[in-house]
């Protein structure tokens, strides 16, 4: 058993290899049983507002996650403009590499700061406390990611490419009757998530000196993007529009089985949560290069 979990989970953290097969199937297990008892605790408070409301969590996981990436990739931080107001932070080792910065454990510490935020603003019945919390901790972090962008036409390419899909996204929800906005917030979630994985592995990495010269380049890290990346070329065009039909047959489900509105509403944000996350740290770290 201590061999088990020291090589499919521990190792995979350690020397930064990816999910694999079985980490991935733990992973989902245990995420979908503590969904499961956070909506049994908060069922009632699952409205399209707390959706928006939990945006800034993410933007706290995400932002952290490509801190510590560049934190690893020995970036100088004294460069960048505002290291004099988060220098002491970024000196002080908490953004370093370790199992609260990165996945899963980065899941597991921003999703406890969102459930006891919302409990707390449940308990003074004061719902805007909830997304101030958030607000307050991500903005520092956003601030800083932002000021140091240098990958202009990655990014550029990007944006491009997920307001296309984007826009075809729409039209094939509004073929279906799916109308609303979360629907295609939580498709659009997971074009980003598609699409910046494309560019990072079939775009950057063939023709960014960063990654031809210097070797900073990317890898795919979930099981099936890695294996459609290394067994087809342009694999991972394959794993966008699986992305893609995954989130619009969901949202399609979501909307015709759902039990009720707080069922509906919670189903799509573990969808977006799970799309965007990943997606804005793959956004954010390939335009910042790191």
């Amino acid at each position: 058993m201590t061999d088990i979990i020291q090589d499919y989970f521990i190792n995979p953290i350690v020397e930064k290899s990816g999910y694999n097969i079985i980490n991935t199937l733990i992973y989902a297990i245990i995420a979908i049983l503590v969904a499961f008892l956070i909506y049994r605790k908060f069922k009632k408070h699952f409205t399209k507002e707390l959706i928006i409301y939990t945006i800034p969590f993410i933007l706290l996981g995400s932002t952290v996650r490509v801190i510590t990436d560049a934190t690893e990739s020995g970036i100088n931080w004294k460069e960048y403009t505002f290291y004099w107001l988060f220098g002491p932070f970024l000196e002080s080792g908490i953004y370093d590499y370790g199992f609260l910065t990165v996945t899963p454990g980065i899941y597991v510490l921003v999703g406890s700061i969102a459930i006891i935020s919302l409990y707390i603003s449940i308990k003074l019945k004061r719902p805007m406390i909830y997304p101030l919390i958030g607000l307050i901790l991500a903005v520092p972090h956003v601030i800083l990611v932002l000021s140091m962008l240098k990958e202009f036409t990655y990014l550029t390419i990007i944006l491009t490419f997920t307001l296309l899909f984007a826009i075809m996204a729409h039209l094939l929800l509004k073929r279906y009757s799916l109308n609303g906005i979360i629907p295609r917030f939580a498709v659009l979630a997971h074009i980003l998530d598609g699409v910046s994985s494309f560019v990072a592995i079939e775009i950057f990495n063939r023709f960014s000196p960063l990654c031809v010269q210097q070797g900073i380049c990317y890898f795919g890290q979930h099981v099936i993007e890695r294996f459609l990346s290394e067994i087809i070329t342009y694999g991972t065009v394959i794993y966008l529009f699986a992305k893609i039909a995954f989130a619009v047959f969901a949202s399609y489900i979501i909307e015709k089985e759902a039990g009720n509105e707080n069922e509906r509403y919670f189903l799509y944000l573990l969808i977006i949560i799970f799309g965007l996350a990943p997606g804005l740290r793959n956004l954010l770290r390939i335009a910042l290069g790191v």
